[in-house]
This record gives structure tokens, sequence and C-alpha cells, in this order.
């Protein structure tokens, strides 16, 4: 039997243009979480080191991976719960592979994107400290600001980052494609890849656009704003906002790649895996468009959208690891009163937790920069057909109202994009360990 939701649904009734940007928010973290690390970072070497030859992989990665994020976007507003409390309905074993996932996701994404924001900061304020301890001094300041701000200053702050971020990088973006050697013919696939490259493939998808564990943040931002709203999104609004997000996070996914192609590629530049080297690297493709004066800006703007990830990061596994304590004491989430807030010890014993796993990856497990996001990727990359299946049993469950269930086009379009992801996990995993 389909329990009662917990939130109050707004009237279906269609919403006005200004009434969908005023419920703008989870799906902009969304987007804030995606234009970070694999943009800036991955898109970028994927057009320094192959072209165009990896666009339509980009595109596929982006394609396939839409029903899955779009089914979490609709899954609160269709039911008034967040997606947890739809894993939970399907066992606890569900559960448990969930927290592993985001255990995996907690140890390196929180890493890697400190590390790039303070290789980000060296090179704009030319600072000498050592790099993993300003990456652990920018954790604790970024806990600081969640715990006072609260979820409000957090949308906010990232509206504005993400706005002024896309704005300078598609004006780059249409500055350099006359660099891109079109009369040559461009590559639109790799013809040859060998391990390392098979491996940053993997990577690339893996975190295009950002890895599908994420979409159950995006059920938990949702339910924040809902909370923290005198009217919940409508499905219509969320699907709005969603759709809105994840558009732009394509588009900038492909305007990195052109970048990297047009302004690195085939130039004998060597790509650095420091990451204030490749911080340095990265400003500097905008200081070929916009001339080296704008270089202090421009750093400060690609710092703002790095930074903007890490705090939706550091927000969002405090959200889901809570949820998932509640959700395995098998606690109906409609039936439970606990409300998270930042100042709930939990929520600050994660953030502690997130500090402490950064210090010991920064100990044990860094090489480099570029590795360090190549590991958490690959992992979103083989564990992402998994969770698609998930989301696809939760929104097509008896739970859901058939009113708000995905058409017969979109649930074919989701069961195609599984079998795509089974089949690039199992290809991945063949000519890794048993061709090479």
């Amino acid at each position: 039997m389909k329990r009662t939701p917990s939130l109050p649904l707004a009237p279906a009734a269609k919403p006005s243009w200004l009434n969908n940007l005023s419920v703008l928010g989870p799906g902009l973290l969304f987007a804030a979480t995606s234009v970070g690390t694999s943009h800036l970072v991955q898109s970028t070497r994927a057009g320094a080191l192959y072209g165009l030859a990896l666009l339509l992989i980009v595109i596929v990665a982006n394609a396939v991976k839409y029903p899955a994020f779009r089914f979490a976007s609709d899954y609160l507003p269709a039911t008034g719960v967040t997606l947890l409390e739809a894993y939970r309905r399907q066992g606890r074993w569900v559960l448990c592979v969930y927290f592993f996932i985001t255990l995996s996701s907690l140890l390196f994404a929180v890493s890697a994107l400190a590390l790039m924001s303070a290789g980000l900061i060296k090179v704009v304020f030319a600072l000498t400290l050592p790099t993993h301890w300003m990456a652990l001094g920018l954790i604790a300041v970024t806990s600081a600001i969640l715990v006072i701000g609260h979820y409000n200053t957090l949308e906010r702050v990232t509206k504005v980052l993400v706005v002024v971020m896309m704005a300078c990088t598609l004006f780059a973006t249409a500055t350099v494609i006359p660099e891109i050697s079109w009369s040559e013919g461009v590559q639109w696939l790799p013809t040859e890849l060998d391990v390392v490259g098979l491996m940053f493939v993997a990577a690339l998808i893996g975190w295009m656009p950002v890895p599908l564990d994420a979409s159950v943040w995006q059920s938990l931002w949702a339910k924040a704003k809902a909370e923290n709203s005198e009217h919940p999104p409508t499905l219509a609004q969320s699907r709005f906002d969603f759709n809105l997000s994840f558009g732009g996070t394509l588009l900038l996914a492909v305007c990195f790649m052109l970048l990297g192609a047009g302004l690195m590629h085939d130039k004998g530049i060597e790509l650095q895996s420091g990451s204030a080297a490749f911080s340095a690297q990265l400003i500097s493709l905008y200081q070929a468009v916009f001339g080296s004066s704008a270089g202090p800006v421009i750093g400060i703007a690609a710092l703002a959208i790095i930074y903007s990830s890490l705090l939706a990061i550091m927000d969002a596994f405090p959200r889901a690891l809570s949820s998932l304590h509640r959700r395995w004491l098998d606690i109906p989430e409609d039936q439970d009163d606990h409300k998270l807030t930042e100042s709930d010890p939990f929520y600050i014993g994660t953030l502690v937790l997130m500090a402490a796993g950064a210090a010991l990856t920064y100990q044990f497990f860094m090489t480099s920069l570029t590795s360090l996001i190549d590991m958490a990727a690959t992992i979103a990359f083989i564990t992402a057909p998994l969770i698609a299946y998930l989301n696809h049993r939760a929104i097509r469950s008896d739970f859901v109202p058939a009113d708000c269930r995905p058409g017969k086009l979109m649930t074919l379009y989701s069961r195609f994009s599984i079998a795509v992801m089974i089949s690039f996990a199992c290809s991945y995993l063949y000519l890794r360990f048993w061709v090479s």
C-alpha cells in the first residue's frame, strides 16, 4: 500500500516562468557539483590529450545517466519522501551497497576537490604553503561555513558562482573555437587506447557529469528546500530545475573539452599532475583568451566553481549518511520526526570524519591530483549501473502515483541506458584485468 507523503505537495497547476525560476536550487547544487572536477579537470584533460576524439563519449555518458538523475529529481515531489526511503523499501542490502559506494566517494571526492581548490588558491594568491595542509584548512573553513550558514546560504552562494563561471566559460569557448583545426579533419573517436588511456576514459565517464550516487543528494537537497519553503516545488517545477541544470552541465562539459582541444592539443604542452601546476595550466587557458591581466580574475572564478563543488559535496555527505542511518534503523521516512540540522552532532561528526579521511588520503594514497580523481571516478564508473537500476525500480514502484511514473518511452530509454552502462563496466573490467 502506498504511504501518505510526509511533505505537503503543491498544486499540480502549470507554473509560470517566474515561479519556475524561484524554485531553482537543488538542480543548481547538482550543477555546481558537476561543473567542479569532472568538467574543469577531466573535460579539459580529455580535450588536451585527445582533441575532440572523446566528445561523443562525453555526450553519451551524460545521455545514459539522464534517466537515473531525472527519476531522482522526480521522486520527492511525487511521493513526499526521498530516494533513500525508496532504497529502504527495496531491502537492507540496497542500503548497505549505497553505504559502501558513499564511503568510497567520501574518502576521495572531498580530498580531490579540496586539493584542487588549494592548488588554485596557491596560484591566484602566490602562496607557498604545502598544498595538502591548505586543503585540510579549506575543509575546516568549509565545515564552519556549513554549520553557521545552513542550506539557504549554500543555495544562494551556489547560484551566483554557477552563473558567473558559465558566462566566462561560454565566452572563452566562443573565442577558442576558431583555434581548432577543423579544415584538417577532426577525429571523433579514439583509435588506439592503451591501459592508461582506458583508465582515463573510465574515469571521464564515471564522473560525467557527476557520480550516479549523487542522485540521492538531489533528493535530499530537494527535501531541505521543501522544508525551508512555504510552498514546496511541484513535480513540474522540480523537473524544470533539473532539466535546466542538467542541460547546462552538458554544455559546459563540451565547452571545457573545446578549450582543451583548441588551446592545448597538438601544441606540445605537457599536462601537469600536481594540483598547483595543473591549476596554473587551467588559468593559462583563460589568459590565452582574455589576456594575461585577466589571470587573477579568471583564477578566482575557477576557484569559485571548484569551491562551490566542495561546498555542495561536504553538505551532501552528512545529509546522506544521517538519512541512511535512520533508514537502516528501519524507520519509515514519512513516520520519522527527526529533522537533520547543520548543528546536529551527526552532521558535525560527519564533517570531522571527512577531514580525517582527507588527511589519511593525503598521507597514504595520494601520488597526484589526477590519479586521486581517476581513482574516485573509476569506482563511480563501475557502480553506476546498479544505482541506475535502483532508481529505475524506485520510480516505477507502487509507492509512486501512476501519473508521476515515467511513460513508456522514458522507461525504455532508462532500460537501454542501464544496459549501456553495464556493457561499459563489463568491457572495462575485461580489458583492464584480462586483456592487459
